[in-house]
């Protein structure tokens, strides 16, 4: 999620380049929608710099993303600009066959031929040691963890 957040990132600062050498070299700054485009790049490029800062990693911990009641794993996503997050989406936890961590990104396997993955702001070694604390001894006999 760093590499993507830091392309991004990267991707808009250009736009706001283009932005504001057209702001120079033209008399565009005096339109109207286009005082509302260079507002709107303001918008995004913060929201784009927040997704870089620490401060977003430590208020968007895991166990905001995946969390379980007594027979269901809930996972969420983080979707639009700031701490915005949208799910949830569930899986029973005694139908999970897998479950594949990696950087930033999860995996969950079921034997009902689903499968969900969710976007996280974490290494593979936080989203296992999560997990470990997530789920019971008898759970993570019957679950592949990977």
């Amino acid at each position: 999620m760093q590499k993507i957040n830091q392309r991004l990132a990267l991707i808009v600062a250009c736009f706001g380049i283009v932005l504001l050498l057209l702001s120079l070299f033209t008399g565009l700054f005096q339109q109207p929608w286009f005082v509302f485009l260079i507002a709107l790049w303001v918008f995004v490029f913060s929201s784009c710099c927040y997704r870089l800062t620490s401060f977003f990693k430590t208020r968007n911990s895991l166990d905001k993303f995946i969390q379980r009641d007594q027979e269901n794993l809930l996972l969420f996503t983080l979707t639009g600009f700031f701490d915005r997050t949208h799910g949830p989406q569930w899986l029973v936890i005694n139908t999970i066959e897998k479950i594949q961590c990696h950087d930033d990104l999860l995996y969950v396997y079921s034997s009902k031929e689903r499968q969900l993955s969710v976007s996280l702001p974490a290494t593979k070694a936080e989203i296992l040691a999560y997990l470990d604390s997530l789920f019971t001894a008898r759970e993570k006999q019957s679950i592949l963890i990977q």
